[in-house]
């Protein structure tokens, strides 16, 4: 009777055991919580969104680095404590508005002319339209698109005379 008494307290025991280490198995972890620092607002962004986080707005600006085939320097000026650091909300160069006017026109254009196309639910933005698409790793995207004209010289807008360029092509 004792030995059946003991088996039972140890198997109490260790259900008790197992129910309390099961407990807290689902304790929630604080400890990553305060971690955790909400991102202060940032200084001077006229186009790109307040709430944007750190990685969003670092990817997005390496993306037009990219796109442009430039250096964060391009657009933004040394800072006049540490001319080794860059101060990003100066707004002393032109090319710094330029960007942001283009931001502009590439979400219009996303959002006239791509965003009503897609299923529904329709994204909240929509990114069909973006800088390398005209850039092409340069600054001055006028020195590939000025080549256009000659890519499309047999174009006549009355009809269609790509035929009659394929025969003359074929006598010769």
């Amino acid at each position: 009777m004792r030995f059946k008494k003991k088996i039972r307290t140890l198997f109490y025991s260790i259900g008790i055991l197992l129910m309390v280490l099961g407990l807290y198995a689902f304790k929630s972890n604080s400890g990553v919580d305060k971690e955790y620092v909400l991102q202060t607002p940032w200084d001077n962004l006229k186009v790109l969104p307040q709430d944007i986080s750190k990685d969003s707005l670092t990817h997005l600006m390496k993306n037009y680095s990219k796109s442009l085939g430039v250096n964060c320097n391009h657009c933004h000026v040394p800072s006049k404590e540490d001319p080794t650091e860059l101060d990003f909300s100066s707004d002393e160069k032109i090319e710094k508005e330029i960007a942001r006017g283009m931001i502009v026109m590439t979400n219009e254009v996303n959002e006239k002319y791509f965003q009503p196309h897609f299923p529904d639910p329709k994204p909240a933005q929509v990114h069909v339209v973006n800088c390398v698409m005209c850039h092409r790793g340069t600054t001055n995207p006028e020195k590939y698109l000025s080549q256009m004209g000659e890519m499309y010289k047999t174009y006549h807008p009355d009809r269609d005379n790509r035929k009659e360029k394929i025969l003359e092509k074929m006598k010769k």
